[in-house]
């Protein structure tokens, strides 16, 4: 402890040195031709003990430790590292233009800036280069810099090349207090990759795909609970369907207005949904073209926890072709009025939902292939970053979600609510009115008093009697 503290109080004093070199020299040649004076030795002690009082300070001001010290050591060789190499890298991966002087042009680092483990190089292109260039290269140059990932975003002129040394998401994330005041533009559920907070919007119909143990948990709770405030008042109706017996929605069902657990129930709830969005839209026709939230008409959001349990999986035809039939009305016709669906799955192939189509913001979490992973989000997505089958089975939660307007993929991680944080959610910000939807039962037959109609006599033709 000694030492290293030795080591880091004398790392502050030579930052100090360098940082006033001028300074510093002067009084070493001072030193060296007026040494042998009595008076001058004097001032020099002082000077040495000022030196020394100065380091200290400057070593206790924020508290900085040795690992401060050694990281900043490290940023700054890996800085050194990228600004060298990247020349040669560029030539190498093939990324230079011929210009009319025949001289090759390449991408260049304009700016640099650190964020912990991650540093983003603001990258000015030649004449004649895209954006998508530099991303198909990426992983050569993860390989390159000995970085965990790099992704390439879009910036004016060029490229944002962001090189992660560490995964910032590789940690979980507790969920906070919901905020009083409830955006539905912005409702706030995890953290981004760049350490910006992550907030959701809710209006666009949105699709979370995700293979089993990915996190679809933690997207459904964090958004509940995140607008808690808004369904204890009334503003927001939570309507929710959990073709798995409840396993999932239960714990929380104090917070759902409507709640299904099985087939029949599940359909009744979604026409219901569409009944009501009709006669809305009737009542909003010719006023207004956008849906205003109030407690007299609140914000419906239907919840789907296994979507394709009712859209593929379900062996009465019957019921299925009523849930894509409501399905489809509801993400067809809902967000004007104020009907919004949030759906989730594991299976994002076409047969497994049909009306994949309509949900214009979508959520790949963890998936099985590259396959799946453009089926979720798009073609192009993978072209862009979005590796949704490398998300490590250890990283529950972390995903990449596809805005609406086509923009470039966000990795993301949702906040993690353990079951206690859920109940506790479930009782504070309990909805106005609870209602279960139940499976009808069976129509009994009737009583009838009319005796039955006599069956048509048959001769028996050996004895030639009747029977």
């Amino acid at each position: 402890m000694i030492v290293a503290e030795l080591r880091n109080y004398a790392a502050a004093l030579w930052a100090l040195v360098r940082r006033h070199k001028r300074i510093t020299l002067l009084l070493a040649v001072l030193g060296l031709l007026l040494g042998q004076w009595r008076p001058v030795q004097g001032l020099f002690a002082i000077v040495a003990i000022a030196l020394v009082s100065a380091g200290l300070v400057w070593r206790y001001r924020d508290g900085r430790s040795l690992e401060a010290h050694e990281f900043g050591k490290w940023q700054r060789r890996n800085h050194a590292f990228i600004r060298s190499a990247w020349p040669e890298l560029m030539i190498r991966l093939g990324l230079s233009v011929r210009s009319a002087a025949a001289t090759s042009e390449i991408p260049a680092i304009s700016a640099a800036k650190w964020n912990g483990y991650s540093v983003s190089l603001l990258v000015r292109f030649p004449l004649g280069m895209t954006r998508e260039n530099i991303t198909a290269a990426g992983p050569a140059i993860t390989e390159s810099f000995g970085a965990v990932s790099v992704t390439v975003g879009a910036a004016p002129g060029g490229a944002l090349v962001v090189v992660n040394y560490a995964d910032p998401l590789r940690e979980p994330i507790p969920l906070g207090d919901p905020w009083h005041h409830v955006d539905l533009r912005a409702v706030p559920m995890g953290v981004q990759a760049s350490g910006a907070p992550w907030a959701f919007r809710v209006g666009p119909h949105t699709l979370v795909a995700g293979s089993s143990g990915s996190g679809k948990g933690s997207m459904l709770w964090s958004l509940l609970i995140g607008l808690g405030p808004a369904i204890r008042e009334g503003l927001v109706e939570v309507r929710g369907i959990d073709l798995k017996g409840g396993m999932e929605l239960a714990m929380g069902e104090g917070l759902l207005t409507q709640y299904a657990t099985e087939p029949e129930a599940a359909v009744i709830l979604l026409e219901r949904a569409c009944s009501d969005m009709r006669e809305r839209a009737a009542l909003l026709a010719g006023n207004v073209r956008e849906h205003t939230v109030s407690v007299e008409s609140p914000h419906v959001l239907v919840v789907i926890d296994e979507l394709a349990a009712l859209t593929a999986y379900q062996t009465d035809r019957d019921l299925q072709r009523r849930a894509n039939a409501a399905l489809a009305l509801l993400c067809s016709q809902g967000r004007a009025p104020g009907f919004t669906v949030f759906a989730c799955l594991q299976d994002p192939r076409k047969e497994t939902l049909p009306v994949r189509g309509l949900f214009t913001q979508t959520i790949g979490l963890r998936l099985r292939d590259a396959l799946e992973t453009s089926m979720v989000l798009g073609e192009g997505m993978r072209e862009k970053g979005a590796l949704c089958h490398q998300i490590p089975a250890a990283l529950p939660g972390v995903a990449f979600v596809a805005p609406e307007d086509g923009g470039d993929p966000i990795r993301v991680r949702a906040a993690y609510a353990s079951d206690d944080v859920i109940r506790y959610a479930a009782a504070t910000y309990e909805a106005p009115r609870h209602e279960l939807i139940r499976t009808p039962a069976p129509a009994t037959a009737e009583t009838d008093d009319t005796p039955p109609r006599s069956s048509r006599a048959r001769r028996n033709r050996k004895t030639g009697e009747e029977s």
